[in-house]
């Protein structure tokens, strides 16, 4: 079978000496592991479409009887180069990737979820950033999943929680917040993600 779809890609590890298996998080199917076949060699021709935080229109190829998808052509979409230039975008950007792929099971699409990644990817490529936006993004992906916190009492301030669960990137990077919310909203998160998938995420030693 196949089929067509657009996705960003979430993470990839390497297959054998020349291949790929990349997760990408697609808009109409959800989580994909996808077999890219020889794009570890120099010549490659599906390399830039295999790399994280890219966005892709992408075509697969599904043998019958497998559940792991080819990637046999695309087109490139977006790489997010105001992200790539900058660190402290690329480092946020990898946890907006690392908190769907750990918070989303295969095979199962949520256009809510799809555009909140897809939104946050490109406030970031244009150059938006705070603190408060790894709080915010991690919160709605929660509730995207079913784990919100939204209308739960917090320690902190009404108007805080609500922004950040709702609010415009603009209005979440305005936030002042009080001395001792981020380490409040820090160990949410922490015993949160070690609670449902029994550890921390990688990327949090970043921040």
């Amino acid at each position: 079978m196949i089929f067509c779809d657009r996705g960003i890609v979430l993470w990839r590890r390497p297959l054998r000496e020349n291949d790929r298996i990349v997760t990408v998080y697609t808009e109409e199917r959800g989580k994909l592991e996808v077999n890219f076949k020889s794009v570890r060699l120099p010549k490659g021709k599906l390399k830039a479409l295999s790399e994280p935080i890219s966005f892709g229109d992408y075509r697969f190829f599904l043998k019958n009887g497998s559940n792991f998808p080819v990637c046999t052509g695309g087109k490139t979409l977006s790489v997010f180069p105001g992200i790539r230039r900058d660190m402290d975008r690329m480092v946020m950007a990898l946890y907006c990737c690392e908190v769907v792929s750990r918070l989303t099971p295969a095979h199962s699409p949520s256009a809510e979820k799809y555009e909140l990644l897809l939104g946050a990817l490109r406030e970031l490529d244009a150059g938006g950033l705070s603190r408060w936006m790894r709080y915010a993004f991690a919160l709605r992906v929660m509730e995207c999943a079913g784990f919100g916190l939204r209308h739960t009492a917090s320690g902190l301030d009404a108007a805080l929680w609500e922004t950040l669960h709702a609010g415009a990137w603009a209005e979440v990077h305005a936030l002042k917040g009080r001395p001792g919310d981020s380490d409040y909203l820090d160990n949410l998160l922490a015993r949160f993600f070690e609670e449902q998938i029994g550890q921390r995420l990688k990327t949090e030693e970043f921040f």
